[in-house]
């Protein structure tokens, strides 16, 4: 690696780090974030540690990877308390991923300055650099879809078996990131069996079996985190794939929100359609247009490489828009990230073919223009609705109320200097809360083993307090105890808190 190439990784790297920082010091470090510390912290410092405490409704990934860092919370608190470790991970992860594009437009024959161009304008593409710092999923999910990406390129390259290894390990730890990599996992296996069938001479039985076992090679890895994920959850919980069953998981959230989602993106699939292609151009406005150019000089000069970003990377895109389209998805903007490093790959393989500079120039400014219309698209809230939340101040001003609430919450609570298990509250509501308390062990939360036992029958376990979300649908203290009707909660001799706006948030009856 040239000096040259090493201090531009490290611009990168400050830009994330300063990113990171910017979330954390101004107190806007999301929930789903936030979320994902907690059920790392859960199975080391909460009242019940266990592993299991991890939770299955999300993938585990993002929290697994943040356990060998927790006990650093000890020392210095805001790393869990305040979420700090978890966007600093995600800056580390997010540069990571910038090194894997590059080294993946090297391997394609992209030429050095172009090359470094089109690495620069994913590296410092608007939605990069703000899930660079923001500790969502988004820079483990494609830190592993780029490894996959890189692997099955080099297989398509060199064709040997062993490049099959890394391949499938990248697909199956990107199913431990999230979801989506269902497309991955099922697309992977399918373009290794037909390449291997197509360019293998011989008998055909021969073909088939060579792709065949390619294919398992490839397939394996992915197949078997589907299928152990689900086995565990199955066999800790009561529910294969908890997202899709649980009163917690995606499902359910998608089909508690559906008059708001509608209210926004549309009711109908025209409607849902217009809106997709409004995000997907504010990210990259000439995607289709690179995509027929790259397909169709690889036909021409028949190079199989472009098949690993359309396969790995086009298939994540497809499954989320699908899901978008049908109806079972949020529509958050960022479920379309994919799309930019699939835009400057593309645009990398169409280089590598292209022997004139004005040619070239026009292909850079293809993939440039995504940088202003992110921008653009970034400030209109109706379709960057989770981005809005932290850039704008209206939005700011709510996300960083909720996080100052939550931590007034844990430290009235911490005052009261109550025993383990004096207070009970569902987790996944309460994650803030507990995070930011000085005395996690004075919880009972839903990961908790005997959770359900003490819910029944909270006073005859010690519990003291129930700590009710005013805004948790699915609170499963306050349905339990007092139904879904908000209104039904105490409302004399509790304690409640509220957001800088005067909205409740919290209640805490006394038993």
């Amino acid at each position: 690696m040239s000096i040259d190439l090493a201090v531009r990784r490290r611009l990168v790297a400050v830009v994330y780090l300063a990113m990171a920082l910017w979330f954390w010091q101004s107190d806007l470090v999301p929930g789903d974030s936030a979320s994902r510390v907690a059920n790392a912290y859960y199975t080391l410092f909460s009242r019940d540690p266990h592993l299991a405490a991890i939770g299955f409704v999300w993938n585990p990934l993002p929290s697994l990877i943040l356990l060998p860092f927790l006990p650093l919370g000890l020392l210095f608190p805001p790393l869990t308390q305040q979420g700090l470790l978890v966007v600093l991970m995600s800056a580390a992860l997010m540069t990571a991923t910038v090194a894997v594009v590059h080294d993946v437009l090297r391997r394609s024959g992209v030429p050095r300055v172009p090359r470094l161009v089109l690495t620069a304008a994913f590296a410092l593409h608007p939605m990069i650099v703000v899930y660079s710092g923001n500790g969502m999923s988004e820079a483990c999910f494609l830190l592993c879809l780029m490894l996959a990406v890189r692997a099955l390129l080099i297989w398509l390259t060199d064709g040997r078996a062993e490049s099959l290894v890394p391949l499938g390990l990248a697909v199956g730890l990107a199913y431990g990131a999230r979801y989506e990599a269902l497309a991955p996992v099922a697309a992977v296996p399918l373009i290794v069996f037909l390449t291997t069938l197509w360019r293998t001479p011989g008998a055909l039985p021969k073909r088939r079996a060579l792709a065949r076992a390619d294919a398992v090679i490839a397939g394996l890895p992915g197949v078997l985190a589907v299928l152990l994920w689900a086995l565990a959850g199955k066999l800790i919980v009561g529910q294969w794939f908890a997202t899709f069953s649980s009163q917690y998981g995606n499902s359910a959230q998608v089909s508690a929100n559906a008059t708001g989602i509608g209210s926004v993106t549309g009711g109908d699939l025209p409607a849902r359609a217009g809106y997709w292609l409004q995000q997907m151009t504010g990210l990259a406005p000439f995607f289709l247009v690179l995509l027929a150019a790259t397909l169709a000089v690889a036909w021409r000069h028949r190079d199989l490489r472009v098949l690993a970003p359309v396969t790995v990377l086009g298939s994540v895109l497809a499954f989320d828009g699908l899901a978008f389209l049908s109806g079972t998805s949020f529509g958050w903007l960022r479920f379309h990230i994919t799309v930019i490093p699939l835009t400057v790959l593309l645009a990398g393989h169409l280089i590598a073919h292209l022997h004139r500079r004005p040619l070239t120039a026009a292909v850079l400014a293809l993939v440039l223009a995504s940088v202003p219309a992110t921008l653009i698209t970034l400030n209109r809230p109706e379709l960057a609705r989770e981005e809005s939340e932290w850039l704008t101040a209206e939005g700011a001003a709510r996300t960083r109320g909720l996080a100052l609430v939550n931590r007034r919450v844990a430290a009235d609570l911490d005052a009261m200097s109550l025993p383990d298990g004096a207070v009970l509250t569902d987790a996944a509501y309460a994650f803030g809360v507990v995070l930011a308390s000085d005395h996690p062990g004075q919880f009972v939360i839903t990961p908790d083993r005997d959770f359900a036992t003490v819910l029944a029958d909270p006073a005859a376990h010690g519990v003291r307090y129930l700590l009710l979300s005013a805004r948790g649908a699915a609170d499963a203290v306050r349905l339990r105890h007092f139904g879904p009707d908000p209104a039904t909660v105490p409302t004399t001799g509790v304690r409640t808190w509220h957001d800088p706006a005067g909205g409740l948030q919290w209640t805490l009856v006394p038993l």
